[in-house]
């Protein structure tokens, strides 16, 4: 079959036309959404993760199994070592990595001491990986979200011991659980009085219906941070603690452009408005999203919608569904000023963080 452009997985999308020079901001670039995997931590968990855990793996049909394994092995050096990774940052135009974990190092599916214990080998690993590179990342934690008290403890460990700026969490934290379970309210809470921002990261969505395609990634991932999304509004999370500062992947998945339903939802059904006083939009607000749309079309939407100081640059590397010129994207959205573009392509994010660019002099 001859197909219409030749495959490129790691370098300029097929979501766009692309320009043909490459402007950057002045100031410092952040990409807030970027993975590192540590490998210590899979060593701890060995064979004790439950099967039904993987649920890329789980559902999807040969062909898709078989290319993510083979995708995940030829990434694996830029997932672990950061001298792989700085030569794709410059050409990327990044200049700092707010550096998490890879989402299947959650483990939130193990019990709660092992899920303790993996967390603080994966925050040590990432805090062990950056030391000699504090002027081009930082560090974003993980937290045992299976057990309240022992979330709390490692959040507060990696922000005043590790030097951490925030999290990444998981969009659910079991098939059984999700982020609106009134067991995490201490949580949120300890979160809020840190001021921390933390980046929601599916995990994928459970369907033999998306088997074939990669559609496990392609619809299941935005599908698992939007049923999220709608618990914490729905769910009253953004209404008693309304200065949690959540910063969506992938956009904000379906929710940021597809608020209206809730609204709707609102105005028409009781079950809609029992744990919340005004429109799922006005909550929806309050979140941060990152640019990993890959159109123009998207990006510009976002940003008329939620305003330019709520946009962060993303791009989700190493991986194949990464965007690999994140900077440029910014730079085809017409419309927007120059103070708009620094600021969406990294002084949000330091904004969020609580830091400045003198950070990483």
């Amino acid at each position: 079959m001859q197909h219409d452009m030749p495959m490129k997985p790691y370098g300029p999308t097929a979501g766009r036309d692309h320009l043909d020079s490459r402007p950057r901001p002045k100031t410092t670039t952040v990409d807030f959404h970027i993975h590192m995997r540590i490998t210590a931590a899979d060593d701890l968990i060995g064979d004790r993760l439950p099967d039904d855990s993987n649920v890329q793996l789980r559902f999807a049909d040969e062909a898709s199994r078989k290319q993510s394994i083979k995708h995940h092995q030829e990434r694996m050096p830029y997932l672990t070592d950061i001298a792989e990774r700085l030569p794709d940052m410059s050409d990327m135009q990044v200049d700092v990595a707010a550096v998490s974990c890879a989402p299947k190092q959650f483990f939130y599916s193990t019990e709660p001491s092992l899920g303790h214990e993996s967390s603080q080998v994966v925050n040590d690993g990432i805090a062990n990986n950056i030391k000699d590179h504090k002027d081009t990342h930082i560090g974003l934690g993980t937290v045992p979200l299976q057990d309240t008290d022992l979330a709390i403890k490692e959040m507060k460990r990696c922000i005043n011991e590790l030097g951490f700026k925030g999290l990444q969490i998981g969009a659910r934290v079991s098939e059984e659980e999700e982020l609106d379970t009134t067991r995490l309210f201490p949580f949120w809470e300890a979160a809020q009085e840190l001021d921390i921002p933390m980046l929601i990261h599916p995990s994928s969505f459970s369907s033999p219906r998306l088997a074939k395609h990669h559609m496990m990634n392609i619809i299941g991932n935005p599908l698992d941070t939007t049923v999220g999304v709608h618990y914490l509004i729905f769910g009253g999370v953004m209404e008693r603690f309304p200065n949690l500062k959540f910063v969506l992947s992938h956009g904000g998945a379906f929710a940021s452009h597809y608020s209206a339903r809730m609204d709707h939802a609102y105005g028409a059904r009781p079950d809609c408005r029992d744990k919340i006083h005004q429109k799922p939009s006005v909550y929806l607000s309050k979140f941060y999203f990152d640019t990993l749309v890959f159109s123009k079309e998207q990006l510009s939407y976002l940003i008329s919608r939620f305003g330019s100081d709520h946009i962060l640059l993303g791009t989700d590397y190493p991986y194949d569904m990464a965007e690999f010129d994140p900077v440029e994207h910014v730079y085809q959205i017409d419309g927007i000023s120059e103070t708009e573009r620094e600021n969406i392509c990294g002084l949000n994010a330091l904004s969020l963080m609580k830091m400045n660019a003198d950070y990483f002099k």
